[in-house]
């Protein structure tokens, strides 16, 4: 089962917390919460992953669909505060690589990526995705 809200960051962007498992059913609801978001003009999206159990192959190409479609747009998808079993699976996909680290919320609403194995807070702000 997996419960989903949405709530707006100070920054202007939407979060999107999710609890439970994002399995096929789960990975249908992201894509649908999230698009439509998109379609409301809100493309500068967090999700946030802390409550997260579980992350499915669904679920990860939902996620990878979802940041393709918000670029495109003008925005961004960020992942916060990703369980330490969940970031295993995006590092041994190479989605880890999209995805960059973000420790919390606020550090993803802002930018502040997690870099390095000392677990480091630089600032990132790609052209394509600074707004």
């Amino acid at each position: 089962m997996l419960a989903l809200s949405v709530e707006s960051h100070r920054t202007g962007c939407a979060v999107v917390v999710a609890t439970g498992e994002l399995d096929l059913a789960g990975a249908r609801r992201v894509l649908d919460k999230m698009d439509r978001l998109i379609s409301e003009g809100r493309d500068r999206i967090v999700l946030d992953m802390a409550g997260v159990a579980f992350c499915g192959a669904q679920a990860m190409s939902a996620l990878v669909r979802t940041r393709a479609r918000a670029q495109r747009a003008g925005g961004w998808l960020r992942l916060a505060a990703v369980p330490p079993h969940v970031r295993r699976v995006f590092e041994r996909t190479d989605l880890d690589r999209l995805f960059p680290r973000y420790p919390d919320v606020g550090s993803a609403a802002t930018g502040r990526v997690v870099s390095g194995p000392d677990h480091r807070v630089v600032e990132r702000k790609p052209p394509s995705q600074a707004r």
